[in-house]
């Protein structure tokens, strides 16, 4: 039996990790998505502190508010810059991601009441784990209400939660073609 002379070299062969992933060999671990690439960019080495919302930018983030452990990042010669935080530009263009349309049948003042404090419960819980994720703004409607936030899973999130606490109520989740949710609720 002859040995072949000439091996042929596994593919990747020589090939750092960097080369690799820039020739298309590998792909990459996490893909940015075009939102992530325009809203965050490279992280930077100062701190963005939103002027509206008090939101602080460090170590590839968005954090709700400096606390004692966070202070400690605040190392001399970085630099603070102020600036209005994806959410809040978003609020201020009237840009939105997830809509949920309340119709609310009851004219009962303690419904109401209760529908608000479960919205607002949610939109609380989303902004603990991630301060981008709230409610823009609500406009009142004769039959119930109207709700924008800044991200499209808060309002599914939201729509579900409504669901739950309110037996005999309808739920209807909508994806559009843009990144938009819309969420119909009624009671």
């Amino acid at each position: 039996m002859a040995k072949n002379s000439n091996p042929v070299k596994p593919r990747g062969h020589g090939v750092n990790k960097k080369m690799a992933v820039k020739t298309g060999m590998i792909g990459r671990r996490h893909q940015r998505s075009r939102k992530e690439e325009s809203e965050f960019g490279l992280a930077g080495k100062e701190f963005i502190l939103c002027s509206d919302c008090g939101s602080v930018y460090f170590d590839k983030s968005w954090h709700n508010r400096l606390e004692e452990e966070k202070v400690a990042h605040f190392k001399p010669g970085k630099r603070v810059n102020f600036e209005l935080c994806p959410a809040c530009k978003m609020k201020k263009d009237k840009i939105f991601e997830g809509e949920i349309i309340i119709k609310l049948k009851s004219k009962n003042e303690k419904v109401k009441s209760d529908v608000l404090n479960t919205i607002k419960n949610s939109d609380k819980q989303g902004q603990e784990l991630d301060p981008m994720d709230r409610i823009l703004w609500m406009e009142n409607r004769q039959d119930g209400l109207r709700i924008f936030t800044s991200e499209n899973q808060l309002a599914v999130r939201i729509g579900k939660k409504l669901k739950s606490s309110f037996g005999g109520s309808k739920l209807e989740i909508k994806h559009t073609g843009e990144d938009i949710i819309r969420v119909y609720w009624e009671y």
